[in-house]
């Protein structure tokens, strides 16, 4: 079919096509007699030509593309890769701004003039062949593996179609065959590859940024929710980071879950359902009255669809006109950010169930982007629904399925959902603050688990369990006005403890909460007293902050933070211990968050800050041959006995037989004390050996120093001897000429 539609349509080229037509073969003929790398030559300059000329006039020119694309499937994986690549280029210059849509029956049997009879072979020409291209690359880098059929034919390698895709779908999310690109790279977002899956995630990313009306968003959504429900949300983190970057239109959308359920009786409800199915059956009464009449007269011969065909026809207009504009109305848009808002939660509400269900994914490594886009998009979240996430919340906190880091980001999101328009729920903070408290009694790791390295999708890359942590303080009590103050106490008094064993980022940022939980409780300051002031005694054993007794405890953790061994450390904890036990406390010095100043002072990246000053360059000490072979580990196995010593000596028997088995135990350590002292005096001859080479050096060199020293002695000797002799010269000149005076006198 294909050399048919091929022959067809080179009947229907004009001259200049056909020529470069039948150029083109005869060159592909004469590249298959060529080596593989002059063959590899000669494709790259001929597909760069074609291309070239492509991209000067697509119109008259598209059809020299057939070649280019046989060469997408060449057995040559090189030829094929610069194929892939040349037509991704051309595509992306060529392909038009709109979608195409092929014509009608009615409007391919209408004349036309030769302009748009052009336009239109083109652009089905185009089409047909981008579909062609796509498929292949759906075959050599889509997600799923090859069929048996697939895999003896050719084509690029799965990188280089990938990276062609993800191309495809950033420069052409408005052209045809987009739902088939998403298809095949939204796979690679459930395997453990990273590389592809954050490619795939870019794209998807940048393709969501240059969406304007919300098809390609909505589009996306629905195939990664798919994903995430058929591998039970066991995919690759990066799978919700796209959906980040879209922009919900907050004016309509916030009012929208601002607005509390309307509630009504249960006759109410009644009437209200038997209202709208009345609207529904009248509304089909009405449209199988209207066929039966168009039956009733296409009977007798009548057949009068003009006022159908001028309805559709308006229609038609209205829509192109609305696509080529680019705008959307207000009832269409709000349909289109409820349906991706509905999505998106969707997404995130089902990898909360599938956490806190009985058979959760393994290591979770969806929740944390989950939870950061519960954070982002906590606004609009509908008011009636706060309360069971609340609760979903509870039962995670409170169960063991979640990670350290993933308890602190839960808390955060928490915080975040109830600081909005989740005030006006009457949510109890408690457990929170014991899940809080809690945490802090457990050592900090300062590092991520999961898929390569964890998830940076709130833009925080380096925000490890500490500055979690450090930030869940923050919103939890310091967003509330109201705390009780053994509570604050006994937050103050956990931070100072967990100051102690943590990395210097999350201590500078425990203190700095500290201090800012002492500044606004003034009653609390009783802990800075050398002497417990509170009834009762403090228990630090507790993980429950009401019933630890803190406003009993005292605060003498910050007596060794003074002393730490990182600067800025010492720094915060000399601050907080000089804080008055009375009155107006001053700001705290800088104007960092105490989460920022743990992100700063962070030693969890490799770096220090302050940078250690590097050491001073000084004279090495002195270690001896042997302590040196030791160190390097040469010739450790000398100066050990072996196993086989301590064996013979553990061993118990009758004086005969321990004098045999010490026999090989004497010889042991004969040979063992011999190499010792062979090594000792090895030792020695090498130092004296030593000695002796650095003392001829010297001499050599005070030699050479000497004979210099002489050298420029007889050298300045005989300048003076020079210069002697030419003032002598200069004087027997003078006495003969005086002389001749006086005869001449």
């Amino acid at each position: 079919d294909e050399d048919e539609d091929d022959g067809d349509s080179e009947d229907d080229m004009d001259p200049a096509a056909r020529a470069r037509l039948s150029q083109a073969r005869a060159a592909a003929a004469l590249e298959e007699e060529m080596s593989a790398d002059e063959r590899r030559e000669s494709v790259k300059a001929r597909v760069g030509a074609t291309c070239q000329g492509v991209m000067e006039d697509p119109e008259g020119r598209w059809l020299d593309l057939r070649e280019v694309c046989k060469l997408c499937e060449d057995r040559d994986g090189e030829v094929a890769r610069l194929a892939a690549l040349s037509m991704v280029l051309v595509f992306k210059d060529v392909c038009p701004g709109y979608r195409i849509r092929p014509p009608t029956p009615k409007e391919l049997a209408m004349k036309v003039s030769k302009e748009t009879q052009k336009l239109r072979d083109f652009e089905a020409g185009l089409l047909k062949m981008y579909g062609n291209f796509v498929r292949v690359l759906m075959r050599c880098g889509g997600g799923k593996g090859k069929s048996r059929s697939q895999r003896g034919k050719g084509g690029p390698d799965s990188a280089t179609a990938l990276r062609c895709l993800c191309v495809l779908l950033e420069s052409l999310p408005h052209f045809n065959y987009r739902t088939d690109v998403l298809s095949a790279l939204v796979p690679h977002l459930s395997h453990v590859d990273s590389a592809a899956a954050d490619a795939v995630a870019g794209s998807i990313a940048n393709a969501i940024k240059a969406d304007m009306q919300g098809d390609t968003t909505l589009e996306a959504l629905h195939m990664v929710a798919q994903l995430v429900k058929q591998n039970r949300c066991c995919c690759h983190p990066v799978a919700l980071s796209p959906f980040l970057e879209i922009r919900f239109d907050e004016g309509i959308l916030a009012l929208e879950a601002q607005k509390a359920q309307e509630v009504l009786s249960r006759k109410q409800n009644r009437k209200k359902r038997a209202d709208e199915r009345e609207v529904i059956r009248k509304a089909r009464a009405e449209k199988e009255k209207r066929k039966a009449e168009k039956e009733r007269m296409k009977s007798f011969g009548h057949r009068d669809d003009s006022e159908e065909e001028e309805e559709d026809l308006e229609a038609q207009l209205e829509r192109d006109m609305g696509e080529a504009s680019g705008r959307m109305d207000n009832a269409q848009k709000k349909k289109m950010q409820s349906r991706m808002l509905e999505a998106t939660f969707e997404m995130y509400f089902r990898v909360l169930k599938n956490a806190a269900g009985a058979n959760p994914a393994r290591g979770l490594p969806l929740m944390t982007p989950a939870l950061v886009g519960l954070g982002k998009f906590t606004h609009l979240i509908s008011v009636t629904f706060m309360a069971d996430l609340m609760e979903v919340f509870r039962q995670l906190l409170a169960g063991d399925a979640l990670t350290p880091e993933q308890k602190a980001r839960c808390l955060l999101t928490a915080c975040e959902v109830l600081s909005g328009h989740g005030e006006a729920l009457q949510v109890d903070t408690g457990e929170f603050h014991r899940q809080l408290y809690a945490m802090l009694g457990q050592p900090s790791s300062g590092t991520t688990s999961g898929w390569g390295g964890g998830f940076a999708g709130d833009g925080s890359g380096d925000a490890d369990r500490g500055t979690l942590r450090i930030r869940a303080l923050q919103r939890f009590l310091g967003g509330y006005s109201h705390v009780d103050q053994g509570r604050v106490a006994a937050f103050a008094k956990r931070l100072a403890g967990a100051a102690l064993s943590a990395e210097p980022g999350e201590a500078v940022g425990a203190l700095g909460v500290s201090r800012q939980l002492l500044a606004a409780y003034p009653r609390a300051r009783c802990l800075l007293e050398n002497e417990r002031v509170g009834t009762g005694v403090f228990n630090p054993h507790v993980d429950d902050p009401e019933s630890a007794v803190g406003l009993a405890a005292v605060l003498w953790d910050l007596a060794l933070l003074r002393h730490h061994y990182h600067p800025a450390v010492a720094a915060a904890a000399d601050e907080v211990a000089r804080m008055p036990l009375a009155g107006a406390v001053p700001p705290a010095l800088g104007s960092h968050a105490p989460a920022e100043l743990a992100r700063l002072h962070s030693t969890t990246r490799g770096d220090f800050r302050p940078a250690i000053p590097p050491p001073k360059v000084g004279k090495r000490a002195r270690t001896s041959v042997l302590d040196r072979q030791t160190s390097r580990g040469g010739e450790a196995n000398v100066l050990t006995p072996g196993e086989e010593l301590a064996r013979i000596i553990a061993a118990d028997g009758s004086a005969d037989d321990k004098r045999d088995r010490l026999a090989p135990v004497v010889a042991a350590l004969r040979r063992h004390f011999s190499e010792t002292r062979e090594f000792g005096v090895n030792a020695g001859l090498r130092a004296e050996a030593a000695r002796l080479r650095r003392m001829s050096i010297k001499a050599r060199e005070r030699a050479e120093e000497r004979r210099a020293a002489e050298a420029a002695k007889k050298a300045k000797k005989a300048e003076k001897a020079k210069r002697a002799v030419a003032i002598g010269g200069a004087g027997e000149e003078v006495r003969a000429k005086k002389s001749k005076k006086k005869v001449k006198a």
